[in-house]
C-alpha cells in the first residue's frame, strides 16, 4: 500500500511522459478557470459549497449554447450517462456543461468562436455575458444541478468550433426527421 503523497505523485507512463492523477488536473482546471471571474477567491469558495459562480465569457472561453432536445436526437438518447459519453466522442474530449435538467448543454469553445459564429440553433455567447459553471468535481448527473456532461482535461482544452457547428447540424437533421416521423 502507497502513502497519499505517493499516491499523488506525477508517475511515469513511458519514458519522458508524465501522468498527473486526477485530482491535480481538476486544480489545475480550477485555477485556469477562475482566471475568467472577477472575484476569483469567490468563485473558489462558491465550488467548495457546492455552488456555481458566473463566470465571464470572452477571454479564456466561450461556450456554445446548445438545447437539450438537439443533443439528444444526435445522441439516440436522453439517459445522462449515454449522452455525455456520446458528447466526449462527437467532440473529442472538449468539455461541456449539462443544465441540471438537461435541457441545455454548453460546449466550451476558444473565444474567437463568436466572430463567425451563424447556426441558428445554437447560440455562441457574445464576450461579456456570463456562464454558470458547476464545481470541477461534479461529473455526474444529479437532478437539478449543472455538472461537466464532459470534464475539462487540462487547462484551456476547449472543443472546437468546428466540431460544435457539426453536432448542432447533425442535431437538427435528426430532429427534423424524428418530427416527420411523428408526423407520418
Amino acid at each position: 500500500m502507497c502513502s497519499d503523497a505517493e499516491a499523488r505523485a506525477p508517475m511515469e507512463a513511458a519514458p519522458g511522459v508524465m501522468v498527473h492523477p486526477g485530482q491535480d488536473r481538476d486544480l489545475a482546471v480550477e485555477h485556469w478557470l477562475c482566471c475568467a471571474s472577477q472575484e476569483p477567491q469567490e468563485a473558489r469558495q462558491a465550488w467548495r459549497d457546492e455552488g456555481t459562480p458566473l463566470l465571464r465569457c470572452g477571454i479564456l472561453f466561450t461556450a456554445v449554447s446548445l438545447p437539450g432536445y438537439l443533443i439528444h436526437s444526435v445522441a439516440g438518447s436522453t439517459e445522462p450517462a449515454e449522452v455525455d459519453a456520446f458528447l466526449a466522442q462527437a467532440l473529442e474530449g472538449g468539455p461541456v456543461i449539462a443544465s441540471g435538467g438537461l435541457m441545455r448543454y454548453w460546449a466550451l469553445v476558444p473565444p474567437s468562436a463568436v466572430d463567425g459564429w451563424t447556426d441558428p440553433a445554437s447560440e455562441c455567447l457574445a464576450p461579456g455575458t456570463f456562464l454558470g459553471v458547476p464545481p470541477i468535481h461534479r461529473k455526474r448527473h444529479q437532478p437539478g444541478l449543472s455538472y461537466w456532461s464532459v470534464a475539462m482535461d487540462s487547462p484551456a482544452l476547449l472543443c472546437s468550433a468546428g466540431l460544435v457547428s457539426r453536432l448542432s447540424r447533425m442535431g437538427q437533421t435528426r430532429h427534423r426527421a424524428q418530427l416527420d416521423c411523428e408526423g407520418a
